[in-house]
């Protein structure tokens, strides 16, 4: 009895776990997959000839958290996600590896916080050329989206810059 008793005691607590997992899955309780739009496209005119930046806003609709991890272009080779904070008029700026998009929230890049830096460009921007990127992420698929390339400070969707 004793050696039949060991036996069944990890066998019990298997099908428990596994019934408990199947009801917190078949519940919702475990969340849905990131559901990601990517919108608000811009390009800064660059004011430096080698280097400039990019901004999107990215919504997720979904249930799970999700990365921005990388960010290519046809207009340069040099792509960089950053991130900026500022403690009065000191700023300072370092490069990361990815971007967090909450589950139910947004990524809402701005000069002052979370963009992408492009290095040298290819050729010359000029205001309201259009540069595509594609937009890589942890755990969802690739998005390829357009952005304007605009003077800095004269277009910022829900106010921002």
């Amino acid at each position: 009895m004793r050696v039949t008793k060991a036996a069944l005691t990890p066998f019990l607590a298997a099908a428990l776990t596994l019934g408990l997992l199947t009801i917190w899955a078949t519940t919702g309780r475990a969340g849905t997959p990131a559901k990601l739009s990517v919108t608000d496209g811009r390009v800064h005119l660059p004011t430096n000839p080698d280097a400039t930046s990019a901004y999107f806003t990215i919504r997720n609709t979904g249930g799970s958290n999700d990365e921005l991890v990388s960010v290519s272009t046809p207009v340069t080779t040099d792509v960089m996600l950053s991130f900026h904070t500022y403690t009065g008029y000191a700023g300072r700026m370092w490069m990361t590896e990815a971007l967090p998009i909450p589950a139910h929230g947004l990524l809402g890049m701005t000069a002052s916080g979370s963009n992408i830096m492009l290095g040298l460009p290819k050729t010359e921007l000029r205001a309201g050329d259009h540069v595509t990127f594609t937009l890589r992420f942890r755990h969802s698929a690739p998005v390829t989206a357009t952005a304007v390339v605009v003077a800095p400070g004269t277009w910022a969707p829900s106010g921002r810059t």
